[in-house]
């Protein structure tokens, strides 16, 4: 951890971890009080970097992944979120919009975050609270709902680099400097978003999404059961082409393969709570009932088996 001293409004304190394997706590604390749920799509090992930088009451933090992330959760209560995607090699996915490299993304207080996160996109995320809205003339009225501005978006890309800028602080940097960069940024923001006024809307695909999120409920209220597509997509009410086609677009995985991360992500779970119950047993409780289909699985989807998970009883470095 790298720290400055305190000044009169705090100067910026930042925090950087590395993150050696997959480990869903640690991802829920990227994002100061928020409450998000982190699932592991692609197979292997996990790598990541974790960047936080508190500056007052201001905060912001960064991050990127050597695997696909899909995340569910809620953003915090007191502040409004301003993101920024530095770089994707991929679009991803994000309350029902698509994203791509450079381009910005902003969320009312306590908005529902929904979002399918490509490996090695490095993203951030600016959090400002109510009181430091007024402080820069903003009103809450410009986040009144989840909004993707694009990189072609007039004035979009200046102030991708500014919160590029903002986020690349290092320890001892002078606090007015980091917040007159954050008034030159709320300045060019007034912008961006009237220019997104003039152009339209974009296609959502916010049907998809919550397509993906109906199944993914119906799945944990069954996790124990032998459960079927067809079953699942007649308790959704949805053809089982039409569920194929979504997870295939928006994934890039098919619904029975989504099944199974779903399944091994709650027998990690278990596993990492230290409880004393055998593996077979908790693989069975999550609808896996092969032994040795399930280490395989495990093994190939987060780099380590699940003994070896278990035998940390929850105590991770």
């Amino acid at each position: 951890m790298d720290t400055s001293p305190a000044g009169a409004m705090g100067e910026p304190v930042i925090e950087r971890l590395a993150l050696t394997f997959f480990d869903a706590e640690q991802l829920a604390t990227a994002i100061r009080e928020a409450s998000i749920e982190h699932h592991q799509l692609e197979a292997g090992d996990f790598r990541g970097e974790l960047r936080g930088l508190l500056a007052g009451p201001v905060s912001l933090n960064s991050g990127r992944y050597s695997r696909m992330l899909r995340a569910l959760g809620w953003l915090p209560e007191g502040a409004v979120v301003l993101g920024a995607i530095l770089d994707a090699e991929r679009d991803g996915c994000i309350n029902g919009y698509r994203f791509g490299a450079r381009d910005l993304v902003c969320y009312p207080a306590g908005a529902e975050l929904d979002y399918l996160l490509p490996a090695g996109t490095h993203w951030t995320a600016l959090q400002l609270p109510g009181t430091v809205l007024g402080e820069l003339g903003l009103s809450a009225s410009l986040f009144d709902k989840p909004r993707v501005f694009p990189a072609s978006l007039p004035g979009s890309a200046r102030l991708v680099n500014r919160i590029a800028r903002l986020a690349g602080a290092r320890s001892g940097t002078r606090v007015a400097d980091w917040h007159a960069e954050l008034g030159a940024l709320a300045a060019e923001l007034m912008l961006v978003v009237h220019n997104d006024q003039g152009r339209g809307g974009r296609p959502s695909y916010a049907e998809r999404m919550g397509l993906l999120r109906t199944f993914e409920r119906l799945v944990r209220e069954r996790i124990d059961e032998d459960l079927r597509i067809p079953a699942l997509c007649a308790g959704i009410g949805v053809a089982q082409r039409t569920l194929e086609q979504t997870f295939r677009d928006q994934l890039g995985i098919s619904p029975r393969r989504y099944l199974t991360i779903l399944r091994l992500h709650a027998a990690r779970d278990a596993l990492l709570c230290g409880a004393d119950v055998d593996i077979a047993s908790i693989a069975a409780r999550c609808g896996m009932h092969h032994p040795g289909r399930f280490a395989t699985e495990y093994r190939a989807l987060f780099g380590e088996s699940p003994s070896a998970t278990h035998r940390t009883n929850g105590q991770r470095p």
